[in-house]
């Protein structure tokens, strides 16, 4: 990193984060915090799960690292079954598998359903395909017979 101190750096990386999902300003917000990429901010620092997701991403750049958190929005970086955006969304920190979103009665995605572009999904083949089927044969087989006769 020339020309930039890493705390100016980790800086960016934090106006970055708090810009894009519009992170409340407040003291007291959990995701207003170093915490968010951050496993230690004392000697030796080190970075959490999202953080070092965050790091190894292709787009990664600590003066611009907005399209790098984009990338790894679909990923769950500290392994608590919860999608990294979803956590953010959530208030839970993406890098501690020990903070997540609390689970209500309704169903939650956990993970995002992706189909590739031009694609429809396949019909269900249940009973009543397999019957119309067999219906479908024995037509032409009793027509196919009665035509030999």
């Amino acid at each position: 990193m020339i020309g930039v101190q890493p705390v100016e750096a980790n800086r960016n990386i934090f106006n970055n984060f708090t810009s894009l999902y519009n992170v409340s300003n407040v003291s007291n917000a959990k995701l207003n915090t170093c915490k968010t990429c951050m496993a230690s901010t004392t000697p030796p620092i080190s970075w959490n799960k999202y953080g070092l997701d965050l790091r190894s991403n292709a787009a990664f750049d600590r003066n611009n690292s907005i399209q790098g958190m984009k990338n790894i929005e679909p990923l769950d970086s500290d392994g608590d079954k919860f999608i990294n955006i979803y956590e953010i969304h959530n208030n839970t920190l993406p890098g501690n598998e020990s903070d997540f979103p609390i689970i209500s009665s309704t169903s939650v995605p956990t993970s995002p359903i992706v189909t590739p572009t031009g694609t429809q999904p396949k019909p269900a083949y249940t009973i009543m395909n397999g019957f119309v089927t067999i219906i479908m044969f024995a037509i032409v087989y009793f027509f196919a017979i009665r035509k030999r006769d």
